[in-house]
């Protein structure tokens, strides 16, 4: 997993496609199992966390415990996310993708090693804790490493398209991970799954770890990288990078949280606390519904993210932006209506909205958007640290949405909370610069 100096191929040329090709697949698969672990991880939290790791609470308790371990993963996420953008300066961007993808792979196939509550005690949960921080660790530098890396090797005018590989290949890796749920739910009995089932699909997902461990050793390295190999990492060995864009660039890093931390959030509101929702308040034993739902919501959810990223290389970033932006202001209060119906077209009419706007849509969008937005100087380092903290609303607002909704009592609080969150991002895109096609090697931040 070493970086090698080699000067990249042309563009255009048939080595460049061969390699541009193998890029877009080792950063999808590397998403994949990345979102993967989420869509496990989330439902499992909703449907048996509270059973296995959480028995002598309270429903509620148990239920707001179970998210608030998922969230842990997301507030541990900026602090991997600073490790390996510091690596990623002096390793490469191709070392980071490698390494990421095994610990994240080992840690979820540890998580169905762990004994339940009921067998070790207070260690299950801290065990579990354990395993969900290593994940967080390996995520942080996950989805920018992507994003930037494809962002940097494509061709003018096709970084939206390329980019948004990244997403397509999260949106794979949630019809995987719905798939094995959707199987594991149809196959076993309630009390099986609770007494052991459950472990099943974390097992399965060292074949996916495998395959994508193959495909990112055997990446070129970013040709950004390499031409500024040297100075990158002369300024990551003062850990200059995040000094330099902590004093010069504070604007752009909170704009970048203002992109990601309502969207990541409604994201997970919609596949994480939305199942928890419906399983508790509107269908008691509707865990197979939802996550057949999510199943189908997810496989549209591919062409959704591809399709976002190929709108901002047509009609540019900022108004491709606004319009994903103000369609999810306005829906929650859409999404409520249509779940509690209870019927299965009404909540797969969510999901696909999840999938096609706030999970994958927006953020095929956001792909070549945010690394446009900083200069090379800096690019990594300031961009995986803000990413990394808005995304921590990912993994809090299920958690905030369970307190809100047992509070008030009713759901019209929650989507309330989401409509306004949503509105951060309308006014961030609003003021910023289009950055289509900008200079990838240009030291300075576009705005």
């Amino acid at each position: 997993m070493s970086t090698q100096t080699v000067a990249a191929p042309a563009q255009g040329s048939i080595e460049f496609k061969r390699q541009l090709k193998r890029a877009k697949l080792g950063a999808a698969m590397g998403t994949a199992l990345d979102q993967m672990e989420m869509t496990l991880f989330s439902l499992a939290a909703a449907l048996v966390f509270s059973h296995v790791f959480f028995a002598d609470a309270s429903p509620a308790v148990s239920l707001i415990a179970s998210f608030g371990v998922y969230g842990v993963g997301f507030l541990i996420r900026p602090i991997g996310g600073l490790v390996f953008s510091h690596l990623g300066e002096t390793r490469g961007r191709k070392w980071v993708l490698s390494t990421t993808v095994l610990i994240m792979g080992a840690a979820t196939f540890s998580i169905g090693l762990i004994p339940s509550y009921e067998t070790i005690g207070i260690f299950a949960p801290i065990l579990l804790v354990l395993c969900r921080c290593f994940q967080g660790a390996a995520v942080g530098a996950e989805y920018t490493s992507g994003t930037t890396y494809l962002t940097e090797i494509a061709p003018i005018g096709k970084r939206g398209w390329t980019a948004s590989w990244v997403w397509a290949g999260a949106s794979a890796g949630t019809v995987l991970g719905a798939f094995v749920w959707t199987v594991v739910l149809a196959s076993f009995s309630t009390e099986q799954i609770i007494a052991w089932a459950w472990r099943i699909p974390f097992w399965l997902t060292v074949i996916v770890t495998f395959f994508a461990l193959w495909l990112r050793v055997k990446l070129q390295e970013s040709p950004v990288f390499l031409e500024k190999q040297k100075a990158f990492k002369e300024r990551a060995q003062k850990a200059a990078p995040l000094t330099d864009a902590l004093q010069n660039s504070r604007g752009n890093m909170l704009r970048i949280i203002g992109f990601t931390f309502p969207c990541v959030g409604h994201s997970f509101m919609y596949q994480a606390f939305m199942a928890g929702y419906f399983v508790n308040y509107v269908v008691k034993d509707g865990g197979k519904l939802f996550s057949s739902a999510t199943l189908i919501g997810a496989t549209v959810g591919i062409a959704g993210g591809l399709f976002g990223g190929w709108v901002s290389d047509k009609i540019g970033r900022r108004k491709a932006g606004l319009i994903y932006s103000v369609i999810m202001m306005i829906f929650p209060v859409f999404a409520f209506l249509l779940v509690n119906t209870g019927h299965f077209a009404a909540v797969t009419a969510v999901m696909v909205f999840c999938f096609c706007f706030p999970a994958e849509g927006a953020m095929g969008v956001q792909s070549p958007q945010l690394p446009e937005i900083f200069g090379s100087r800096y690019r990594y380092s300031a961009l995986t640290v803000a990413r990394e903290v808005g995304a921590i609303g990912g993994g809090l607002l299920p958690m905030i949405g369970t307190v809100i909704l047992a509070y008030f009592g009713g759901w019209l609080a929650v989507a309330i909370m989401m409509t306004l969150l949503m509105g951060i991002t309308v006014f961030t895109t609003y003021n910023t610069v289009e950055t289509r096609d900008r200079d990838l090697y240009v030291e300075e931040d576009a705005m």
